[in-house]
């Protein structure tokens, strides 16, 4: 019983010690890779800042930034591929046997390889943002004081091994630091006089914060002094040189600065103290647009300091904008574009960045209706002293409707408010109306359909026929068309006439013939009328004549 009781402890007891082995074992492989890591990064901080691109030439380094593995990518991102400005020829490949290599280096640890790949390269940091490495430089704005750049080398180390426990079977560490690109400094202790260097300080109305004001030389330490009450209303200053408080009046303000060292040295200066409104937009008015409209609006900045930039985000670091879809606006000018694609009322946002890097934001309502259409109208045929009738139907835009027709016979019309049109036509003939429906923005959508009024009894058009009477003429090419009536059957002798042919051509009124050579490529509409004074009688003909 006791030996089945050993056996049983045993078997139970396999899994336990392969998996604490293992787990040691991947602790150790991964503390490896730190201390390989550490190990090179000091070597890199032996070096001086000048030496760091030494021996690396711009193409070794280009294409060791090319080839670098997906999990580094980010790093490399945000810095500048530099190579060493003593290498002219810029097809050398040299870089492999620089002090800090371009080319992977195998090192062996406890039976385990590791690949150990170092990357430098240059990074600026600007003071007024985050304090990261800002790349690619066109599209970030360096702030006017160059004092606000540093500017530094970023070297990344990734070291890389085999590991059964990690995504394909690649493990890898990374750690990465900033090393000055500065010359090396050279101390002297006989310091020169202390000199004010701050010109101009900047603050925003009923805004809290604070400025360090700056100086050069002096035995350190150095203290700082106003005549007091000269400072803006709300600010206040510190000897070490903070002067900070939330300012009340909007202002420029010289007062003279006073730094003293150690010794008892002093500077006096003057120094410009400004009191800005903060930034705010210019919002348009409650806007209204429908879908498919051409949409400009513009957005103008007052307060803070130009240039400013914009923005529709809640926050500049926010992903989703607050316009309505289609709609976008230019981060310089201000200046909304675009056509908005989905109806809807929109509150929006917009968030205007001054060269200060202060921000203020304002809101405005986009309603965005369906487009405006005009319901489809089916062509109309009639006899002459019948009655016709017909409703335009508009729908979409702000609903604010209001009609509109031209061509239509004489004797009908059609109401503004409704849409319905009506009436006993007094003419014969063919007639091309266009409804028109306007909504309360201004838009507008409209349609032309084909209206017919026949008669047996009282004066027509027989040719061209009422049903087909359109032409197509090739530009250049002569032509003709004879316009007919039944005047002489009803012993009338109506008088032609013709508005709206195409240039070239010409009514003979005796004959009836539109005769001539078109000269310009086109659609016309052409309207011929016949005229009766006695008995008074009149009939219409609207066609339209192409040219191509």
């Amino acid at each position: 019983m006791a030996l089945a009781l050993l056996s049983i402890t045993m078997l139970a007891s396999g899994p336990f010690f392969v998996n604490s082995l293992t787990n040691i074992n991947k602790q150790r492989t991964a503390q490896a890779a730190v201390q390989l890591a550490d190990t090179a990064m000091e070597q890199v901080r032996g070096l001086k800042g000048s030496s760091l691109l030494s021996g690396r030439s711009l193409k070794a380094t280009q294409a060791q930034f090319a080839g670098a593995p997906a999990v580094v990518k980010p790093y490399l991102a945000t810095m500048q591929v530099a190579g060493d400005p003593g290498i002219t020829d810029v097809n050398s490949t040299a870089g492999a046997d620089a002090a800090i290599s371009t080319a992977a280096q195998a090192v062996t640890v406890e039976g385990t390889t590791y690949t150990e790949n170092i990357y430098v390269g240059r990074c600026e940091i600007y003071l007024t943002k985050t304090g990261e490495c800002v790349y690619p430089l066109a599209q970030n704005k360096a702030p006017s004081d160059t004092t606000k750049i540093l500017k530094f080398f970023r070297v990344v180390v990734l070291i890389t091994w085999p590991g059964n426990t990690c995504p394909a079977g690649v493990c890898n560490y990374i750690t990465s630091s900033l090393v000055s690109s500065a010359s090396e400094p050279s101390f002297d202790f006989h310091r020169p006089l202390p000199t004010v260097l701050t010109k101009l300080v900047t603050f925003y109305k009923d805004k809290t914060s604070s400025y360090q004001l700056e100086a050069r030389g002096g035995q350190l330490p150095n203290s700082w002094s106003v005549t007091p009450g000269t400072l803006p209303k709300g600010l206040s200053m510190t000897s070490n040189g903070v002067v900070s408080g939330t300012p009340t009046v909007v202002g420029s303000t010289s007062v003279d600065v006073t730094v003293s060292d150690s010794l008892k040295r002093t500077d006096k200066e003057p120094v410009t103290f400004e009191v800005l409104l903060p930034p705010s937009p210019t919002m348009p008015a409650t806007t209204s647009s429908r879908v498919g409209d051409v949409v400009r609006l513009p957005v103008t900045a007052a307060g803070g300091k130009a240039p400013y930039s914009f923005t529709d985000k809640l926050t500049v670091s926010a992903s989703s904008a607050t316009l309505p879809p289609g709609l976008s606006i230019d981060p310089d000018t201000g200046v909304i574009t675009g056509s908005p694609t989905t109806p809807g009322t929109y509150p929006v946002t917009i968030t205007v960045t001054d060269a200060n890097n202060v921000a203020g934001t304002g809101t405005y309502t986009h309603v965005v209706s369906p487009a405006l259409t005009l319901a489809p109208l089916p062509g109309q045929t009639i006899d002459l002293g019948s009655r016709l009738d017909l409703t335009a139907a508009g729908s979409g835009g702000d609903g604010k409707y209001s009609y509109s027709a031209t061509g239509l016979p004489p004797g009908v019309t059609i109401n503004k408010g409704s849409g319905a049109i009506s009436g006993k036509p007094t003419a014969s003939g063919r007639f091309l109306p266009t409804i028109t429906v306007t909504d309360g923005s201004g838009g507008t959508a409209g349609q032309q359909i084909v209206v017919i009024v026949n008669t047996d009894t009282s004066l027509v058009f027989t040719a061209p026929t009422l049903t087909s009477p359109d032409q197509t003429t090739v530009k250049g090419t002569a032509t003709s068309l004879t316009l007919r009536t039944n005047g002489s059957l009803l012993k009338l002798s109506p008088v032609l006439t013709v508005t709206g042919l195409p240039p070239g051509l010409s009514l003979n009124a005796v004959t009836g013939v539109i005769s001539g050579t078109p000269t310009t490529a086109g659609a016309y509409t052409v309207t011929a009328t016949a005229t009766a004074a006695t008995p008074p009688r009149s009939s219409v003909l609207t066609f339209v004549w192409k040219i191509t």
